[in-house]
């Protein structure tokens, strides 16, 4: 299955994306982050490099350090809280026994009044409404919007649950490449919007999922498996992708 997870700073804005699938990670940030990346699950943690896909199975967090300090978090939906990461962390970076003198007297240290601000900025995602692809992810709070929505896109619109989708039947928004498809809008609170048809050929049922954005060399990292932009007969740009269907 494949996600993505918001990577954002202490102050809550996005940093870039986690993209996860079968247990494979790539940590993708917008620009260059100071210190080191780890990755959890929830029983392990391994170091993670920017642009450089690592393996952990159950992957569901990942965060950024330098010199103590915490630079940046990502994590899946379903994840614990920062603080629960940034304790099994400090863990691992301990690397002289307590001594056994003092072991009677260690204590939890608690989370200062400006800590405590920072994890819940990290951990409060503001609601944001979708907004165009922007290619080039210059916009990075535009793109952030993006990022958040793909993590439950490609299962979303086959749950009907979780979307709200209007037939649109008497639209043809492909007639050159796809003569005759049947269209429906797909829309919901955690679904990238889009259109959805079916279209039947000498050579098979294929579905099309075609999302708005802008033309560009190659498609927003966000969209994987979309390989074409088509201009569709309302005059908007759409990234394609396609699979045949039984």
């Amino acid at each position: 299955m494949l996600s993505y997870w918001i990577l954002r700073r202490t102050d809550g804005t996005p940093a870039g994306l986690v993209r996860v699938e079968n247990d494979r990670v790539l940590l993708n940030p917008t620009a260059p982050i100071p210190g080191t990346f780890t990755l959890f699950s929830a029983t392990a943690a391994v170091p993670i490099l920017p642009e450089t896909e690592t393996v952990l199975c159950g992957a569901c967090a990942v965060l950024g350090t330098d010199g103590g300090q915490t630079t940046c978090f990502a994590a899946a939906p379903d994840a614990a809280s920062l603080a629960v990461y940034r304790h099994r962390l400090s863990q691992l970076c301990t690397k002289e026994p307590i001594p056994q003198h003092e072991t009677n007297n260690t204590h939890v240290e608690e989370e200062t009044p400006e800590e405590t601000e920072e994890l819940s900025q990290l951990n409060t995602i503001e609601a944001e409404k979708p907004v165009e692809i922007d290619e080039t992810a210059q916009a990075t709070a535009e793109f952030s919007v993006l990022l958040r929505h793909a993590e439950t896109f490609y299962a979303a619109y086959e749950t009907t649950t979780m979307v709200q989708k209007e037939d649109r039947g008497g639209i043809d928004l492909f007639p050159q490449a796809f003569p005759g498809a049947r269209w429906r809008y797909v829309d919901g609170a955690d679904v990238l919007p889009h259109f959805e048809g079916i279209w039947k050929s000498a050579a098979g049922t294929l579905r099309i999922l075609a999302v708005r954005g802008r033309a560009a060399p190659r498609p927003p990292r966000a969209l994987f498996g979309f390989t074409r932009f088509l201009r569709g007969a309302d005059g908007s740009g759409y990234w394609i992708k396609t699979e045949f269907v039984k």
